[in-house]
């Protein structure tokens, strides 16, 4: 009888251990490297030091011309290739995944919610004019123009957030995979059409990869016992919602 009720314990209850797992200071230490990684771009990028390069790669692979069909996909990506990708996948694995793929949608979207908040308050506090600005009219814009801070790159900081978590947390690496080459093709479309500067691009990277590593710490560690809860009622919100329209 004690084996029966051993064997249906929720496999939830051994996150509530003394010792934390190995993997949570493997988090907390990479999320420490992002971070720095973040800061030092950050000061190459506040005090100019970085202009020069940064110019130069700019106008490289912005006036590089991949031809009219490879052009449409990166402007497709640029475009879309954020909220309308990331989005979908979120509220698919919520409505049709298993209980544990739909706590990995709850975790990757209050990931997303922090990058957007993170991503704001950064371009609010260092203001960067885009290429687009300063260079032109050497650059080739591509998509319509956006008046805010050029530092970080939301796009490069969101789809970063989507494809490192899903190497983390996916257990199906062939589809964290193609989500990584998804958001490769983004990071980088968003310097050729003149939107980014190369370093914006790699620090929403590095700032993405702090988020994921230090949220998933904190989500799993000590908020572990409300991801259930939250995730149970997040499922059928969009269940009813899905299946009412």
């Amino acid at each position: 009888m004690r084996q029966r009720q051993n064997s249906t314990t929720p496999p939830a209850d051994n996150n509530n251990v003394n010792q934390p797992p190995k993997i949570w200071n493997r988090w907390l230490a990479t999320s420490i490297v992002f971070l720095i990684l973040f800061l030092i771009v950050t000061v190459l990028v506040v005090s100019r030091v970085s202009q020069a390069f940064d110019a130069s790669y700019s106008l490289i692979i912005n006036n590089t011309s991949l031809g009219s069909g490879l052009t449409t996909i990166m402007v497709l990506a640029s475009e879309y290739g954020r909220e309308y990708f990331w989005v979908p996948i979120v509220a698919f694995m919520l409505v049709f995944g298993k209980r544990d793929t739909k706590m990995l949608a709850v975790e990757l979207a209050a990931l997303f919610v922090v990058g957007i908040v993170a991503g704001e308050v950064t371009k609010l506090i260092i203001f960067r004019e885009r290429p687009s600005e300063t260079l032109a009219p050497r650059i080739i814009l591509r998509v319509p123009p956006d008046t805010d801070s050029s530092y970080p790159s939301g796009h490069a900081l969101m789809v970063s957030i989507g494809a490192i978590f899903s190497l983390a947390k996916f257990r199906k690496k062939l589809v964290a995979s193609l989500f990584t080459i998804e958001a490769g093709i983004v990071c980088y479309s968003r310097i050729y059409v003149g939107m980014h500067y190369p370093l914006d691009v790699v620090s929403g990277i590095f700032l993405g990869g702090f988020i994921v590593f230090a949220g998933l710490l904190v989500l799993e560690k000590y908020l572990n016992r409300y991801l259930g809860v939250l995730t149970d009622t997040l499922s059928k919100a969009f269940r009813w919602a899905f299946f009412s329209i």
